[in-house]
């Protein structure tokens, strides 16, 4: 049974998280010393709040009842994305959220947690015969769905990472001969120029600019330029709380969401960040422990899942905001403003939490 110890580890981390995250979040709202949009920073604390209330809540949850429910779940997710895109609300060209009331919701992340689910079912399930089939062409096939209704609203970002989830639960599961695998990666890689055309013309511009920003400096090139001068200009100590140039003189857009790293590394540059990700590495090493020690094949998968959905959080988002991997767009773990994705992550850990009292 995991230690107790490490459930207070977890919580102190995600407390210390919700401290970052709102100073963060403070600071990217402040333009030349005024702060701007205060509405979104008090909206935040409400959604911490709601945070905590929704890991306690699914910590009382069998996790075995989603075993149950999770094609039922996966089902109810593909229909929030179809309508998504029938009826949802369109922003900056992208339609992903429902509005009710002032407050949005984004399908898609509702689907991480139907494809984890789900594929922690599939694969822990017993199969005689056919193995190929059930475990890798039908989930294969119904990560595609997901993916695909993703990437039509489009949402590059959370659509590679439900391609990615497939694959890091998929080698884990010692049933699955992994040249099979090997072989959808292969056969993605000699299709994916195939897809080109259908990327939307801001996408298309993220990718050339990734391999060369100064192409367009002004325009698609223009925030990932100023994401890694804000990086950079931190150096060791950073510049301190409120003085980050390219924060408060507003060089950098969207750097109270998918940015929000910048604004730590400009502030407590290299030693700062050193520490937030010290954060999340006992985070997810506790994650990973849960996972050797489980005895429960589905528990010890739906575990895995939650660990690969935090790291590719984290490792896209900072690689993203330091250049060395394209902006996708996707909200740094715990720290980006926003309810959908918070919410979402909260369900992960509550989830987590019933898994390590379980088994």
């Amino acid at each position: 049974m995991i230690k107790i110890n490490d459930s207070k580890i977890l919580v102190l981390c995600l407390l210390i998280l919700n401290i970052i995250s709102l100073a963060a979040l403070y600071s990217s709202l402040h333009q030349e010393g005024e702060f701007m949009h205060q509405n979104i920073f008090y909206r935040q604390i409400v959604w911490i709040i709601i945070f905590w209330i929704a890991i306690y809540g699914f910590s009382f949850i069998n996790y075995r009842l989603y075993f149950d429910s999770s094609i039922v779940i996966y089902i109810i997710s593909i229909v929030l994305l179809i309508a998504v895109k029938l009826f949802g609300k369109e922003v900056m060209g992208a339609q992903r959220w429902f509005s009710f009331f002032g407050l949005n919701f984004q399908p898609s992340e509702f689907s991480k947690l139907a494809v984890v689910m789900l594929l922690a079912r599939i694969f822990s399930e017993e199969t005689t015969g056919r193995v190929v089939i059930n475990k890798v062409v039908v989930p294969f096939l119904l990560v595609v769905l997901s993916g695909f209704l993703v990437f039509r609203q489009p949402d590059l970002g959370t659509a590679s990472i439900l391609f990615l989830l497939f694959f890091m639960v998929g080698f884990s599961v010692r049933s699955i001969k992994k040249r099979y695998l090997v072989a959808i990666i292969i056969a993605g890689i000699v299709l994916a120029p195939l897809g080109w055309h259908k990327l939307r013309d801001y996408q298309k511009k993220r990718l050339a600019v990734f391999v060369n920003p100064n192409v367009d400096p002004l325009g698609a090139g223009y925030t990932i330029i100023q994401s890694k001068i804000a990086v950079g200009s931190g150096k060791i100590i950073g510049k301190g709380f409120l003085a980050g140039t390219q924060n408060q003189f507003n060089f950098l857009p969207e750097r109270h969401t998918d940015f929000i790293f910048t604004v730590i590394a400009e502030e407590f540059g290299f030693l700062g960040c050193l520490a937030l990700l010290s954060i999340y590495c006992i985070i997810l090493r506790i994650i990973y422990k849960r996972i050797k020690q489980a005895k429960d094949s589905f528990a010890q998968l739906l575990s895995l899942g939650i660990y690969s959905i935090f790291f590719l959080h984290i490792f896209i988002n900072i690689g993203m905001t330091m250049g060395i991997i394209p902006v996708v767009g996707l909200p740094l773990l715990f720290l980006s403003y926003g309810g959908t994705h918070l919410i979402m992550t909260a369900i992960f850990l509550g989830i987590f939490f019933n898994i390590t009292r379980q088994c």
